[in-house]
């Protein structure tokens, strides 16, 4: 059976690992939409359809012609993603400290982990790393080149002007990103995917023609959504400054001006993009080690991506959310 982390979380027994799961779901909206496939081994063959099959009309007394689809297939590799969560004898056992120092460790690493997560979700690239799985950016690099060219679109406003300067910039913007939203498989993404300063901008502009909408996640907060797709920054990067989708991405087409890219997203095992691991996250306490006086405890998550239909991502580039920017 397939889970989403969110719907797992609601079931968890285990204290550790629901905490776990927790503090990956409050860091990570992509972790509490991405449905997992457990697939019991480091590599997984997709098979996607390529053509599909010749339909005709016949005479009476006559036959069909005969023909068959064309099918291709793609291996999606697992990586090994985990860390260890040290934390000195003397630390844990001091008591004078405001907490507990064994359990701030373990959050500020799973912190780090979901960080890492998001960072390579969208930036992940095995020819420069063959540890990490690839992320969206080269994943739309990818099909543009196969020739789905729908789903890489340039939003291609006057060079150097911001989405916000104008009605008109403003309005040439939503036409790109309604041109995005209807390049999903279905016409409608689960998510796009944002920085801090799109999200601000988009949701000024979406406030002023009167078309942005709310929804509240599993822990109360406040999601915006336009036309039923969900809006989200993904944030940044384990150093907590650096933006994970930065504004600084690519020059846009027509000039000089620096700008970035909002990412779409439609999640579905089997058929769209989806999460596949080996075996399914693990969490042990591994206690006080032998060789050091060190606590310790192990996360352990073999995963990646794995995708099937080209039209369920794609990206919209050359934003430029301000004309400061």
């Amino acid at each position: 059976m397939a889970w989403t982390l969110a719907e797992l979380s609601k079931i968890e027994t285990d204290t550790l690992r629901k905490s776990v799961i927790d503090t990956f779901l409050m860091e990570s909206q992509v972790m509490d939409a991405i449905p997992w496939e457990t697939i019991g081994q480091l590599a997984t063959t997709i098979v996607r359809m390529q053509d599909l099959p010749s339909v005709g009309f016949r005479k009476i007394n006559a036959g069909y012609s005969s023909t068959e689809g064309k099918f291709e297939q793609k291996v999606e590799n697992i990586s090994l993603m985990g860390c260890y969560m040290d934390c000195d004898k003397a630390i844990a056992r001091a008591k004078n400290t405001v907490a507990d120092a064994r359990a701030i460790s373990q959050v500020m690493a799973l912190k780090a982990a979901a960080y890492k997560f998001n960072d390579k979700f969208i930036n992940g690239d095995p020819t420069s790393d063959p540890e990490e799985f690839k992320g969206l950016k080269k994943r739309v690099d990818a099909v543009y080149s196969e020739g789905f060219t729908d789903q890489y679109i340039d939003n291609a406003g006057t060079s150097g002007d911001g989405i916000l300067l104008s009605t008109g910039e403003s309005h040439n913007f939503l036409n790109k990103l309604d041109q995005l939203i209807y390049s999903i498989k279905g016409h409608n993404p689960d998510y796009l995917f944002m920085n801090k300063k799109m999200l601000l901008a988009l949701r000024s502009i979406l406030r002023k023609e009167k078309l942005l909408d709310n929804t509240r996640d599993m822990f109360d907060r406040i999601v915006d959504v336009y036309q039923g797709v969900k809006l989200a920054d993904i944030g940044v990067k384990a150093d907590q400054t650096t933006e994970i989708i930065t504004s600084t991405e690519e020059l846009e087409a027509a000039g000089a001006a620096e700008s970035t890219s909002i990412y779409a997203v439609k999640f579905g095992i089997g058929e769209l993009l989806w999460g596949i691991q080996e075996y399914p996250l693990e969490v042990t306490d591994k206690g006080l080690l032998e060789a050091t006086p060190v606590y310790r405890t192990e996360l352990d998550w073999p995963l990646g991506l794995a995708l099937a239909d080209p039209r369920s991502i794609g990206r919209l580039y050359g934003i430029i959310p301000d004309s400061s920017t």
